[in-house]
């Protein structure tokens, strides 16, 4: 039995990782907001560029000024590279979903990675996946088919963008399970780097330049993403993956206030049924995921 000592530990690191989760997906609808809003005037790629280029700019600095550049040495440079190349992939894409979508829409098919990713384990890394779980994401699948129904009237090409997207966050999700020895500032400053190295090469092309009335946009973009990766790591250090996920679906609200705010555009009901489904789909399977972990602990404890 815990003392109370015990329990006042863990209440002190439950408020800091609340809040840093609140925090964090504040700032992620922010910065898909704030992208949305550019991309009505410049293409998605050099969005991206910027977006990047604002992060890692000041994070390879604050890395030599602390005299820490060793945490820029990785065991699985292999790893870090394709994982690099593809969250690059994958915010270009998600700006396109963000810029052809209404905000909520875009935000609610994006957590279908949370879904997708257990099957991908499954695939790649051969982890037993049950069948409550594959009934999960199943159901969840479900959801995207509600709020792709005729009736809702979204841009065909932003629904496959978005789950396009979700795929390539789902690949991620599963190559972090192979990084577990690096550092989370490792991993981060090779996938900002890939995402403004990469988008670069491709600016002669799609460059439009940046208004001096506009430049504050694009630095919002950059800043609210890297603080809200930040916030999402430091999250993740306070408290279990179980009690943060949940605080994710906190972006529905922002991403709905900000669709009526900014672009009129209250959503339909279809969206809050898809929502609900999908979400309690991933629910469930965090469940599962905890159920097993459980039972495993209980294995290893009657073992002598």
């Amino acid at each position: 039995m815990a003392t109370l000592a015990q329990k006042e530990i863990v209440n002190d690191r439950l408020l800091p990782a609340v809040l840093y989760a609140l925090g964090a997906h504040f700032l992620f609808v922010v910065m898909g907001a704030t992208a949305k809003y550019l991309s009505q005037t410049h293409h998605v790629v050099e969005v991206a560029f910027f977006r990047n280029l604002f992060v890692v700019i000041p994070f390879f600095a604050i890395l030599v000024l602390s005299k820490r550049l060793d945490l820029l040495k990785t065991k699985r440079p292999k790893t870090i590279a394709i994982r690099a190349i593809v969250g690059s992939l994958s915010l270009i894409v998600t700006f396109g979903a963000q810029s052809l979508l209404p905000l909520s829409n875009a935000t609610v098919l994006l957590y279908m990675s949370t879904l997708l990713t257990p099957a991908f384990a499954y695939i790649f890394l051969k982890e037993r996946v049950g069948a409550h779980r594959w009934a999960a994401i199943i159901v969840g699948m479900s959801g995207v088919l509600v709020i792709a129904a005729p009736s809702s009237q979204i841009s065909a090409i932003g629904l496959l963008l978005a789950l396009f997207a979700a795929t390539l966050h789902a690949s991620m999700y599963t190559m972090l399970r192979h990084l577990k020895a690096e550092s989370a500032i490792t991993v981060t400053f090779y996938f900002v780097l890939a995402g403004m190295i990469l988008p670069g090469l491709c600016m002669p092309w799609f460059a439009k330049g940046i208004a001096w009335d506009e430049a504050w946009l694009f630095f919002l973009v950059g800043a609210s993403g890297g603080f809200a990766q930040l916030c999402l790591t430091n999250a993740y250090k306070y408290a279990p993956a179980a009690v943060i996920t949940p605080f994710a679906y906190t972006s529905l609200l922002w991403s709905t206030l900000m669709d009526s705010m900014i672009w009129n555009n209250p959503p339909g009901g279809s969206i809050f049924t898809g929502a609900s489904i999908i979400i309690a789909a991933q629910l469930y399977i965090l469940y599962r995921e905890h159920v097993n972990r459980q039972k495993t602990s209980h294995l290893k404890s009657e073992i002598p």
